[in-house]
């Protein structure tokens, strides 16, 4: 109500009967100036615009939840009037500022979805190749974006259900005004709501809700952590062949040779790199197809040269049952090949025999005689392999062999029989080699692999080079002084033998192998598929990372059933975060009288914490009321 003084001042006066001056002193009025006041004050027509005449001082109101600009009346007698009574104003302002809690329960739900997608997407791509879809997109890409969206339609749930549960605090039971402030900066972010879990302010539920606002910032990083991408390699059926020969012909006739034939061109580099390479890849040749770069094959067989060792040794003699020797104790290394007849004196897949002889262990100390003997058996045969290629590199390993060990007489090749060399595998598959091949091997080898040694003698220093000897002058072996060679074979075959402690073998083996590169390399070849081995990234999900993701978002939709079972079961109005509310619904006058005096924020805040209010309903509204 106002009143008028007889000074011509205008004061208001609260329902108590107290004046509420300028400077907040509370005067008692006479009971002739309250019926002065209340007559003329219903004679007043207000109207919604404030007019204030120029020469009327105007002064701030202290009505709760009212400031210097809001609406007041005018007083048709053209003085100033200030609003009668808080009760008018409380009656003009609404009494509920919040709403339902629909878009709370819609943002809980996205929520779900969104992790719910996260989880769903993972679990189709785990153990799978890396998707690859339009425009770059990743499948990180794809969890961190439904990972915002799960955190920002979390947040305002949580948010939302922190405010109310201060209003639902302030009902339930007189708490300390500074709480207040404690629920609002919870809400607000991630250090509020540590403030609040660790001050025990909140109660249960306040901790609660404060524990699942904390660990939300854990779940973009938990969510990214739950997608790895590891190795793996896997095998493709295409991209991978290698050949086998079915049967290998070539041959030309020739009449330096002592059967008629001569090998064709290419066969003849095979042996020579074999031979003379050293380089430990005899196979090196072969052509494959390998995209991969790693492929591998199942066993197959294939026509090639084999080579079967074998070694006898004696104390003394220097000589074998098979005609090899040493012709002298100058000769400390001796190679003496055998070429089967045309009579048949060997089996019909033999193409040669090589004897190797020596006085020296290939180790040895100089000056010790060890005498030995090996030989070796070039034949044509079948052989089943182990195929792989590791980083580009071919490697095989042969398992088994078969040979052709009949003894046929080729002295005449035209009495009307088939005189090619036939070998039939585990499967029943024929492999030929044609007659005319094996002779032109036969023929070449008696020349190539010609009888020669090794000495260390003044006269072989100075032998006369005739016919096809060749004197090769090498310091190599265990003893001191010069070692003078018939010709480049014996050479090669000396320098591996005290080169390697398998050295004839390995040379012997290289030769056989290069000669089978050589008949998978014409006609008669075919082509075996295998299977191209790819490392691939695919995606690994562990899932124990998904455990925050899933207790955060379940977190978060509990808290907000929690809380909206709390203000139905305080009749708590759903005011949550307005700020209209915390305008409309402020302190009632008694506790305003609290900080009257307190100047700056630190005092009030003081203040706050020794002040106990609780939210009422009263005629005129929810007030917090001490």
């Amino acid at each position: 109500m106002a009143y008028v003084r007889g000074d011509g001042d205008y004061f208001l006066y609260n329902t108590q009967g107290e004046v509420i001056s300028p400077d907040h002193q509370y005067i008692t009025p006479t009971p002739a100036e309250k019926a002065g006041a209340q007559k003329e004050s219903n004679v007043q027509e207000a109207v919604p615009y404030t007019v204030y005449p120029d020469n009327v001082q105007t002064f701030p109101s202290h009505h709760r939840g009212w400031s210097g600009s809001t609406t007041s009346t005018h007083i048709s007698s053209g003085k100033p009037f200030l609003p009668s009574s808080s009760e008018s104003i409380q009656k003009g302002l609404p009494s509920r500022t919040g709403g339902s809690w629909i878009p709370e329960i819609i943002a809980v739900t996205v929520s779900l979805g969104a992790v719910g997608s996260i989880l769903g997407i993972l679990a189709k791509f785990n153990g799978h190749s890396l998707p690859e879809w339009p425009y770059y997109i990743t499948l990180n890409a794809l969890i961190a974006v439904l990972a915002a969206v799960t955190t920002a339609a979390m947040n305002i749930s949580l948010q939302n259900s922190m405010s109310q549960l201060k209003w639902i605090r302030f009902k339930e039971s007189r708490t300390r005004l500074s709480e207040m402030e404690a629920f609002d900066e919870a809400s607000r972010g991630t250090w509020g709501a540590i403030k609040l879990l660790f001050t025990l302010r909140g109660g249960l539920l306040g901790s609660f809700g404060a524990t699942v606002s904390v660990i939300v910032l854990l779940l973009g990083p938990f969510a990214q952590q739950i997608a790895t991408y590891q190795t793996r390699e896997v095998e493709s059926p295409e991209g991978a062949s290698v050949s086998r020969a079915l049967n290998y012909t070539g041959a030309l006739p020739g009449n330096t040779s002592s059967t008629g034939f001569v090998p064709i061109l290419p066969l003849k580099s095979a042996v020579y790199n074999g031979l003379f390479a050293e380089n430990g890849r005899p196979a090196a040749a072969l052509a494959f197809e390998c995209q991969s770069g790693n492929c591998t094959w199942n066993p197959y067989d294939t026509l090639g040269e084999y080579c079967a060792s074998g070694e006898t040794s004696g104390d003394c003699g220097w000589q074998v049952p098979q005609g090899a020797k040493l012709t002298g104790r100058t000769e400390v290394f001796s190679m003496t090949s055998q070429i089967p007849t045309a009579r048949g004196d060997q089996p019909h897949s033999s193409i040669m025999r090589l004897i190797f002889m020596g006085t020296e262990a290939y180790n040895g100390r100089p000056g010790e005689i060890k005498p030995w003997a090996r030989q070796c058996q070039f034949s044509a045969c079948v052989q089943t392999l182990e195929t792989k290629i590791s980083n580009g590199v071919l490697t095989e390993n042969t398992t088994t062999t078969k040979t052709n060990n009949t003894v046929i007489d080729n002295s005449d090749l035209n009495d009307g029989h088939d005189h090619n060399v036939y070998i039939v595998s585990e499967d029943g598959t024929p492999y030929l080699l044609g007659i005319e091949a094996m002779l032109s091997m036969r023929g070449w080898f008696s020349s190539l692999f010609a009888n020669g040694s090794a000495s260390r003698s003044a006269a072989a220093y100075n032998r006369t080079i005739t016919g096809s000897s060749v004197v090769v002058n090498l310091t190599v072996g265990i003893s001191s002084g010069e070692t003078f060679f018939d010709s480049d074979i014996v050479t090669a075959f000396y320098w591996n033998y005290y080169e390697y402690a398998d050295g004839l073998d390995r040379l012997v083996k290289d030769t056989a192998t290069s000669m089978t590169v050589a008949f998978r390399s014409f006609a008669g070849a075919v082509p075996v598929s295998g299977r191209a081995i790819y490392t691939v990234s695919y995606v690994h999900v562990r899932w124990g990372f998904a455990a925050v993701p899933i207790l955060v978002v379940v977190g978060a939709a509990l808290f907000l059933v929690a809380t909206i079972h709390r203000s139905r079961k305080s009749t708590t109005q759903i005011w949550k975060s307005s700020a209209l509310a915390m305008l409309f619904h402020g302190l009632d006058d008694g506790a305003k009288n609290h900080f009257a005096h307190t100047l700056s924020l630190k005092e009030q805040k003081a203040q706050a914490r020794a002040t106990k209010v609780r939210l009422e309903e009263l005629d005129d509204g929810a007030l917090l009321r001490m």
